[in-house]
């Protein structure tokens, strides 16, 4: 955690939690929910996430910081493989980012 308190985070800084572990993903979120970063996700099971955040707000984390963690994270564009479900997850970063609508480009006329 000593590298993430050191990581200069701003409103330019899209950060998305993926671990193997949930107590990994609550130290983490302790450091980055009241940042500045302009997205903040976490990947996880619906189980692991509602613990995680159930402990942060328990130990006092701000209800607006808790409130701001995406989750689930991606798209929902029928990823199944790693690889897919990354993609999903950089899609929402960059329609963040953007501020896309994430229809299809075909639906834009």
């Amino acid at each position: 955690m000593e590298s993430l308190r050191q990581f200069p985070i701003d409103s330019n800084t899209y950060v998305v939690l993926v671990s193997r572990g949930h107590k990994q993903d609550e130290l983490a979120l302790r450091e980055v929910a009241t940042s500045n970063a302009a997205y903040v996700g976490m990947i996880g099971s619906r189980r692991r996430v509602t613990a995680v955040l159930q402990h942060l707000a328990h130990d006092g984390l701000p209800q607006e910081a808790v409130e701001r963690v995406r989750t689930p994270i991606g798209l929902d564009i029928g990823a199944e493989t790693p690889e897919e479900i990354a993609l999903s997850i950089i899609a929402e970063v960059i329609q963040a980012r953007r501020g896309g609508s994430g229809r299809p480009m075909g639906e834009r006329r």
